[in-house]
């Protein structure tokens, strides 16, 4: 066996590693970053292989940290715009408030451990005093040109004990030699202003984007030169997606894959095979799978025909809001506690990394919504892993290694586990718990240092005659977490299924969340009343509930059966388990219908708005179509009948409508409204056309509004006519196009 210290060029990525090449002889693999395949190894060589590849030290490091955060700021949150043009006027910058030790304080309080921030987007903008730009924060008032985000967040991070990293487009729409060689040597330059002047940095994160700069060009990104330098500046930094050492999942939501390899097949390693790629896109001799999207990456199918085998974890991003840069309009769309819990179950408990974006606003404050919602996360996950039930308990293995025995798994360390003696691949281990516990939560952990290993695993309760199936999975990596209805024993026992090689366990727990609320409808409108049930996860927990806007506590009322609403009612919430532990508390508005409403067309049901009454309850929505109060209507018009209960004067009648181009959701051509006493005989329509030009792509809400000049009638037809199809300069032309409405308003006497 050879050790070889090389430098792996795949994908356009620089990964500076040692790894090991093996005669083909050789039985004893030992752990390393990468190993190559040859095509006469067996299915069982190449599992073994796959079972040594191993983190390098800066990715386990990485691992460790759990919870990142991700800061998008610069330009484009004074414009309210995700992207941002190679001439915006960069002189709106001036942040009137801003704080970087508020951004480290709520990061730190949500138990974030490093800090990301955007310090050049893709127009350029740069948030500190770069020499090789005049489009910097050197010229913007804020702090009369003399101010430096960068330095500023960076030295909150140090002081609060919190890791720094930078992310850095390389697209840049603004500088001029973007598109030639010469680009790259600018982009180095920035890069070495960055990786110098601020002190440690741990992570950088590079996106694919590629888009033309001011001449027209795209560039063809250095990649190998922007690894080389960050090795030599920074080396323990990781670099990220568009890296070598941490991977895109390959969405945006907040979830990974309920199986997650670490270990993944690598084409190649032939240089001059190797073709530079974006995050997305990946051609052949590609140093990672074409499609990071897709639901398998590393399984033994995916193996066993690969050059090569290496380690490349999975990084997994979301934003608490909506978008990515601050937009005044989702201050109501933060992401609540309960919804970034069960992403953190669905990403770092999914054997990856949580990066959860949080962006300051126009004063350069984290929003109060955002802090709460941060809040309320760290609440409910630290009150459930408090306590661990297997602590100080016993453990016995049907196999065991003199070394590592089954007992290590409990003793809260990470580098101990338990493995079994010989080529033992399956084995069960026991817990005998203290008393009989409750729990609802179960965790795991493999030691990654020795490789990744289970394939596939399940959890068993002892019920008092026989051994109960409760949870299952497939891989563990580095964190495997499971949620499960509360269950009541003093016994448990792990079932390794299948694995690769000798299971390396090193962690287990047993935990008791706080109690959840559920609502029975979860909030909506109706027509004359509506029952509301409340429920919790855990059976003997106690519900207290408050119907006028107050927060509840358990002197408020004690829901013991269905609750009765029959106006505009906000209803709280608050659980509390028989341990003492409370839930946070949740609310649910119910509506009550202002008017009775026909449907002549039918609304798409996923984009309901709340239900058949959701037109005529009185409660608007935003400008951001997903935040559950408009209702969509595709490629049909919106043919409604309303009743107004009785004959009224009607003074003036109006429809909102939505326009967001880049959703495919556009204004309608027209709307038309038209009265009768007696529902059958109609006014002649008014028609109200569409003034607003198509093509404008920014976000807003219109109103179609019909001043009646005081009309008789009981019953009112409104027609919207939808423009059926995306126009041809859509990018989706010819596709179904939407029109979303949220509320039809009436003025009458």
């Amino acid at each position: 066996m050879k050790l070889q210290n090389i430098f792996l060029v795949a994908s356009g990525f620089f990964l500076a590693a040692n790894f090991y090449t093996f005669s083909q002889n050789e039985k004893n693999i030992s752990p390393a970053n990468y190993i190559t395949i040859y095509q006469s190894d067996s299915e069982e060589q190449i599992l073994e292989k796959a079972a040594n590849v191993i983190p390098s030290k800066r990715q386990y490091e990485w691992q460790k940290l759990e919870i990142t955060g991700f800061i998008h700021f610069g330009i484009n949150t004074f414009n309210e715009v995700e992207w941002g043009q190679s001439t915006t006027d960069i002189t709106k910058f001036n942040p009137s408030q801003l704080n970087t030790k508020q951004w480290v304080t709520a990061f730190k309080n949500a138990g974030i451990k490093l800090i990301v921030l955007t310090t050049k987007h893709h127009d350029g903008f740069c948030l500190w005093q770069s020499k090789f730009t005049d489009y910097s924060i050197a010229h913007t008032p804020y702090k009369n040109g003399k101010g430096d985000i960068v330095k500023e967040l960076s030295d909150a991070c140090r002081e609060a004990g919190i890791k720094f990293g930078v992310y850095l487009s390389p697209w840049d729409m603004h500088e001029k030699s973007y598109g030639t060689p010469q680009y790259n040597i600018h982009f180095m330059n920035q890069l070495t202003e960055l990786l110098t002047n601020y002190g440690k940095i741990y992570e950088v994160w590079f996106d694919g984007a590629c888009g033309e700069g001011p001449n027209g060009k795209k560039q063809i990104y250095g990649w190998q030169s922007y690894y080389k330098l960050i090795r030599k500046l920074q080396p323990d930094a990781v670099i990220a997606v568009s890296g070598p050492d941490v991977r895109w999942v390959g969405t945006e939501s907040g979830y990974g894959r309920l199986t997650e390899w670490s270990v993944l097949p690598a084409a190649s390693t032939n240089q001059e095979e190797i073709a530079e790629n974006s995050q997305q896109h990946l051609l052949d001799g590609a140093f990672i799978p074409h499609d990071l999207m897709e639901e398998d990456l590393g399984s033994r199918i995916k193996i066993k025909t690969a050059a090569a085998l290496v380690w490349y974890p999975a990084e997994i991003d979301v934003s608490i809001r909506p978008r990515w840069f601050y937009h005044n309009g989702d201050n109501d769309l933060v992401k609540s506690p309960s919804e970034l819990v069960n992403i953190y179950y669905n990403s770092v408990g999914l054997n990856g990394v949580l990066l959860l974006n949080v962006p300051p606003d126009k004063r350069g404050l984290i929003s109060e919504n955002d802090i709460k919602s941060l809040t309320g996360m760290n609440y409910i996950l630290a009150e459930t892993f408090k306590k661990n039930f297997v602590e100080n308990c016993k453990a016995f293995a049907t196999n065991e290694k003199k070394g590592n025995e089954a007992k290590l798994v409990l003793d809260d360390k990470y580098e101990t586990f338990w493995t079994t003696e010989g080529r033992i691949n399956t084995a069960s281990l026991e817990i005998e718990l203290n008393k009989e516990e409750t729990f609802n939560r179960a965790m795991l952990q493999e030691n990654i240092f020795i490789g990744q290993r289970v394939e596939k695993f399940h959890l068993e309760y002892w019920s008092g005659m026989n051994w109960q199936k409760f949870a299952e999975g497939t891989t563990i990596g580095y964190k495997r977490l499971l949620r499960f209805p509360a269950i009541t024993s003093n016994k448990i026992k792990i079932v390794i299924d299948e694995c690769r090689s000798n299971p390396t366990i090193s962690s287990f727990g047993l935990y008791l969340a706080p109690p959840e609320i559920s609502f029975d409808p979860v909030g909506g409108s109706f027509a004359d009343s509506m029952h509301v049930q409340i429920s919790s996860d855990l059976k003997h927990a106690k519900i207290f509930y408050t119907t006028d806007g107050t927060l509840p506590d358990e002197h408020s009322s004690f829901y013991s059966g269905k609750i009765s609403v029959n106006k505009l009612t906000t209803v709280t919430a608050l659980a509390i388990s028989e341990d003492g532990k409370r839930s946070l508390p949740v609310k649910a508005v119910f509506s009550k219908a202002k008017y009775g409403i026909e449907y002549k067309s039918r609304f798409e049901e996923k984009y309901s708005g709340g239900g058949l009454h959701a037109l005529v309850d009185g409660v608007t929505g935003s400008k951001n179509y997903k935040d559950g109060r408009w209702q969509g209507f595709n490629g049909s018009n919106l043919d409604i009948l309303i009743d107004l209960k009785g004959e009224k004067i009607v003074k003036n009648i109006s429809a909102r409508f939505l326009r967001d181009i880049n959703s495919y959701i556009f204004l309608p051509e027209s709307v038309e409204y038209s009265i009768s006493r007696d529902g059958k005989k109609f006014s002649t329509p008014i028609v109200i056309a569409n003034d607003i030009p198509q093509n404008d792509y920014a976000a807003l809400i219109k109103k179609f509004e019909f001043s009646t000049k005081n009309f008789s009638g009981r019953y009112i037809h409104i027609k919207a006519k939808n423009i059926s199809v995306c126009p041809q300069w859509h990018k989706g032309a010819g596709e179904k196009a939407w029109i979303f409405t949220d509320e039809i308003l009436i003025k009458s006497k």
